[in-house]
């Protein structure tokens, strides 16, 4: 049964993905993501054939039907590495209770709204409100439907208010950052992106997502400064790392926290 389950959340994640692709693509161009997909190349209409995750770019040679121009391998990148997350958050999660099912669904809809941040981060170093205000109230309502599972109400340890006390800790020490600094050293998509992290992980959990964002920023800095011969002063797109952070934080968050802690000697 349960690979039954693990391909259907594969499959659903690769429709997720190709869906992510769109958005990926317009919102950064200010465009509107209904309407039909075309090739970026040619401008023809592409039919539901050529729009199958992962097989229509095997089976069309990573080319358009229609001009054989090349496709971005991108693509298939992002479907697959959707797709992966989602079959990876049910076998971690796996649940078999109502709350585990709301906890599947967030870590989801997580995973999709961060490879979408990552993507663009990366590419046009912004972080767009619409994502993360997307974002922010999916997190905002599986949380208080938490809660109600659980009779926890607006209670100090439940999921809603620990999520509002995080959104407002992981958000803070950016808008400092970028208040002392008018700007220069961070930038205030960082700061929103902040309040989003913290609905998603809540109190403490979100600071385990910082300290793997910061980790990996860390060494990813220093490569670059060694192999790619980059300046200390070289750009980096910090949303992509945080995003990093926090999917692993959502997954394995409290073993995270609980060695840390310990290691702290806490």
């Amino acid at each position: 049964m349960n690979i039954i389950f693990l391909s259907a959340s594969f499959i659903f994640g690769s429709l997720i993905g190709s869906f992510l692709n769109v958005v990926i693509l317009r919102l950064p161009r200010e465009q509107k993501i209904t309407g039909r997909s075309m090739c970026p190349r040619c401008g023809h209409g592409l039919s539901a054939w050529d729009m199958l995750p992962f097989f229509s770019y095997l089976l069309l040679g990573g080319r358009c039907r229609y001009c054989r121009g090349k496709i971005s391998p991108r693509y298939f990148a992002i479907e697959l590495i959707t797709a992966l997350l989602f079959a990876v958050g049910w076998q971690v999660l796996m649940p078999v209770s109502a709350a585990a099912w709301l906890l599947l669904f967030k870590f989801w809809v997580a995973a999709a709204v961060l490879v979408a941040v990552f993507v663009i981060d990366w590419e046009h170093f912004i972080i767009l409100d619409s994502v993360l205000i997307t974002g922010s109230v999916f997190a905002l309502f599986i949380n208080l439907l938490r809660d109600i599972l659980q009779h926890s109400g607006f209670a100090w340890h439940g999921y809603f208010v620990s999520g509002l006390v995080a959104a407002a800790a992981g958000s803070l020490p950016f808008f400092l950052l970028w208040l002392i600094s008018h700007g220069e050293w961070i930038g205030f998509g960082d700061v929103k992106l902040g309040l989003l992290l913290g609905l998603l992980l809540g109190w403490p959990q979100i600071y385990a997502g910082y300290f793997i964002a910061f980790i990996l920023g860390g060494f990813i800095s220093l490569g670059l400064v060694i192999f790619a011969h980059k300046g200390l002063k070289t750009r980096l797109p910090f949303g992509t790392f945080l995003s990093v952070g926090t999917i692993i934080a959502l997954l394995f968050g409290p073993r995270l926290l609980a060695w840390y802690l310990a290691f702290l000697g806490f």
